[in-house]
């Protein structure tokens, strides 16, 4: 692929620099990779490059970046037209990238495409007369489920048909802010017509129906005898995370603690009374045991012991 956006006659500007905000953020990008092997950044410092530059890269641009690089100019610029992200001309205030990929064309890419013309008066590789919008076909951006779709600058823009396209850019001209995502309310990648599945969320404290006489036995009483000891709020120093322990997430620890257990020599202490007190009042039918809580938990605290 070449760049999105070639030079043809381009007057090219006699210099580039980054500005001061974007020179420290490029050094900081360079930063990140070992000796020898700045030329790994090449990448990220022609987008800040571009970004600068009005979104298109001029040829002195590209020419800073592998001085700054220390790459040959002729390798920076193969990375530049390889890359349709890079626009090695002027485009307009908006880049429409319209996908025109199997899924999107099946879906009506080409009702899109019309939209634009219509609406823009402008084809692929164009930019319209008031400067606001320049037209690229691209290939897959990755929002088939969401198809037909338009990459607007960074912004995706999906399940799109000629009206809502057409919507879509009278509010670019007018200047107003939209927000970017599904044009017809879809969640993410959700089926049209919403979720089919997972439509209930479980809590981990949450009882389940009834299967067994098992399943109906009395939540624990908390002044059950059997119940571990207890402390009032965690030493000095804070609680362990108990989230280490396998089996043990932000809501059981969560429970955990109102129950007092905060460190991991509390749970590797639980006789198997307590024990089953614990899996009792969470609901847990066994899975102490199975994921091996008072093992870790009795490993978590030799370690913290030092």
């Amino acid at each position: 692929m070449s760049g999105a956006v070639a030079a043809t006659s381009v007057e090219q500007p006699e210099s580039f620099a980054f500005s001061a905000e974007n020179d420290e953020r490029a050094r900081a990008i360079i930063a990140k990779y070992p000796d020898g092997r700045q030329a790994s950044a090449v990448l990220p410092l022609l987008d800040l490059a571009q970004r600068q530059h009005d979104n298109w890269l001029p040829q002195a641009a590209i020419e800073h970046v592998a001085a700054l690089l220390e790459m040959p100019r002729i390798r920076v610029f193969e990375v530049a037209t390889f890359y349709t992200m890079f626009n090695l001309a002027p485009v307009g205030k908006y880049l429409l990238q319209l996908c025109g990929t199997t899924p999107c064309w099946l879906r009506g890419a080409d009702d899109l495409r019309a939209a634009i013309r219509e609406e823009c008066g402008i084809g692929v590789g164009e930019t319209s007369a008031d400067g606001l919008f320049t037209l690229m076909e691209v290939e897959c951006l990755g929002a088939c489920v969401n198809a037909p779709m338009i990459q607007v600058n960074d912004d995706f823009y999906e399940d799109l048909d000629k009206a809502s396209t057409i919507k879509l850019l009278k509010s670019l001209k007018n200047g107003e802010t939209i927000a970017p995502g599904s044009a017809t309310g879809r969640h993410s990648s959700e089926p049209a017509g919403g979720r089919t599945t997972l439509l209930q969320v479980v809590e981990a404290k949450q009882e389940p129906a009834a299967t067994s006489e098992e399943d109906d036995d009395p939540e624990p009483s908390l002044d059950d005898p059997a119940r571990p000891p207890s402390l009032a709020a965690a030493r000095e120093g804070g609680a362990d995370d108990l989230k280490r322990i396998s089996g043990v997430g932000a809501k059981i620890e969560g429970i955990l603690n109102e129950l007092g257990i905060f460190h991991f020599d509390q749970v590797a202490a639980w006789s198997d009374a307590q024990k089953e007190w614990v899996n009792g009042y969470l609901r847990f039918k066994g899975r102490i045991d199975r994921e091996k809580w008072i093992e870790q938990a009795a490993a978590l605290a030799a370690e913290e012991a030092g």
